[in-house]
C-alpha cells in the first residue's frame, strides 16, 4: 500500500506523460491508459524479484511509444524508473523516513491519475492560413499537396499492372506499366 502511493506520486508528477494524454496522443482512452500504465508499473515493481532500473525505463518506453505513440526525449522515463526502484529498495529495507522526508519536500501535486478526474485536452493548432489557397486534390483515397510545377495527377485514373519476376528466394521485383 504505500508503494502504491509512492507509484502514484511520482506517476502525477509525469509531465511527459500528462502531456501526451492531454495532447491526445493515447487517442479517445489515452487517461484510461496512463492510469494502465501506473497500475501496471506497479505491479512489475513488486514482482518476488525486484526489477533493475533500466528494465522499468524500457518497459516504460514501449509502453508510451505502443499507447502514445510518444518518445521521450527528456530521459523522464530514465528519472521515473530511478525514483521508484530507489524508493521501493528504501522501502524493502524499512527506511519509511527517508522516503516520507524527500516526498514532503516535494511540491503538493494535483493527482490526475485516478478514474473520475477530468482531462483538459489541448487543441492542437490548425495549419490553415486565411489566404486563399488551392485546395488539396484528392486521389485514390490520397491528398497530393506538393506536386511540382507542371505535374499533375491523372485525370483518366491510369492503372500500374505488377510483373513478378524469380529474382532470389524471398525478394520480388515489382515493375509498374503505367497506361495513359
Amino acid at each position: 500500500e504505500e508503494f502504491r502511493e509512492i507509484v502514484e506520486n511520482i506517476f502525477n508528477r509525469w509531465t511527459a506523460l500528462k502531456l501526451a494524454v492531454e495532447h491526445g496522443m493515447g487517442g479517445r482512452n489515452g487517461h484510461q491508459k496512463a492510469i494502465d500504465l501506473m497500475l501496471h508499473t506497479f505491479e512489475y515493481c513488486t514482482q518476488s524479484k525486484t526489477p533493475e532500473p533500466e528494465d522499468l525505463r524500457d518497459a516504460l518506453d514501449e509502453y508510451l511509444d505502443q499507447e502514445f505513440q510518444t518518445i521521450c526525449d527528456d530521459n523522464s522515463s530514465q528519472e521515473v524508473s530511478h525514483y521508484l526502484i530507489k524508493y521501493l529498495n528504501l522501502l524493502k529495507s524499512g527506511q519509511m523516513v527517508e522516503i516520507s522526508t524527500e516526498l514532503a519536500q516535494l511540491t503538493p501535486v494535483t493527482k490526475w491519475l485516478t478514474p473520475g478526474v477530468k482531462i483538459t485536452y489541448v487543441a492542437m493548432p490548425d495549419d490553415s492560413s486565411d489566404s486563399e489557397e488551392e485546395e488539396p486534390l484528392p486521389v485514390g483515397g490520397f491528398t497530393v499537396t506538393d506536386l511540382p510545377e507542371g505535374f499533375a495527377p491523372s485525370a483518366s485514373g491510369g492503372s500500374m499492372a505488377m510483373q513478378e519476376e524469380d529474382l532470389d528466394p524471398g525478394w520480388t521485383k515489382v515493375t509498374s506499366k503505367s497506361k495513359r
